[in-house]
């Protein structure tokens, strides 16, 4: 079997040497052709070489990991991200099922990463999922920033948190309805969503729904009791999860 066309970029010669080195001795079925400092200079080296995997490094001086895929016309290989991010952003990454290695890089993460590029070796590198983590990345690391990309059956739709009412589990997926009467169905499960929407405004009152608690006209008592959202939708609140909706919503 021939080995896959492998390059590096990273502005850092140290990692571009320890990395090298990592896939050579573990990676055998990757041959590394090329490696770059310079950005700019591997878009030449990707548009020369062809590679069917790259390696690259987001935080780069000049032009960032992002802006680097942006201006290629076409990407025809499979990327792995390295980041240095933290977990926070690192949520971000496996929300958009988008490949990274966090740096330093340990030796099972890498083996694990190659193998899923073996895996889906025949599908191409989905542009979407990568506009959908640069916005998810940006809401993770920057307050103000307030857009989230929802993953989709045809790609992704960019909401507003403050607009998110509540969310809704449907087996796998989850429904997502907007304070304006309108839903997504995402492909994502509730925990994957909660897990991304991690605000102080998001609650779990239930195993089956989370609320944004800026949408919630009122609560009626009971043994869990339930919350009246504006829309008059009823949002069922488990019992072991009273206590905390009540410490929360100051109650």
């Amino acid at each position: 079997m021939a080995k896959l066309k492998t390059i590096l970029i990273d502005d850092e010669k140290s990692s571009l040497e320890s990395l090298t080195y990592e896939i050579r001795e573990y990676c055998p079925e990757l041959d590394v052709i090329k490696t770059c400092q310079d950005p700019i200079e591997g878009i030449k080296i990707i548009q020369t070489e062809c590679p069917d995997i790259l390696f690259l490094d987001i935080e780069m001086p000049g032009l960032n990991g992002f802006e680097f895929l942006e201006r290629l016309p076409e990407i025809k290989f499979h990327v792995i991200f390295v980041t240095a991010y933290d977990q926070f952003a690192i949520r971000a990454f496996e929300f958009n099922a988008v490949d990274y290695l966090l740096k330093p890089i340990r030796k099972t993460k890498l083996i694990n990463a190659v193998q899923k590029v073996f895996d889906r070796q025949h599908t191409e590198f989905d542009k979407s999922n990568l506009e959908a983590l640069i916005q998810n990345i940006q809401i993770q690391t920057h307050s103000g920033l307030e857009n989230i990309a929802l993953p989709t059956s045809d790609g992704f739709s960019m909401v507003h948190i403050n607009d998110i009412s509540y969310l809704q589990a449907d087996s796998n997926y989850t429904w997502v309805h907007l304070s304006r009467q309108k839903k997504y169905l995402v492909t994502k499960t509730l925990k994957d969503m909660e897990e991304m929407l991690h605000f102080p405004q998001f609650f779990r009152p239930h195993k089956s729904y989370l609320v944004n608690l800026n949408h919630v006209d009122r609560y009626i008592r009971g043994q869990g009791g339930y919350l009246i959202m504006k829309d008059n939708m009823q949002v069922p609140v488990a019992r072991g999860q009273k206590p905390e909706l009540m410490k929360v919503m100051n109650i």
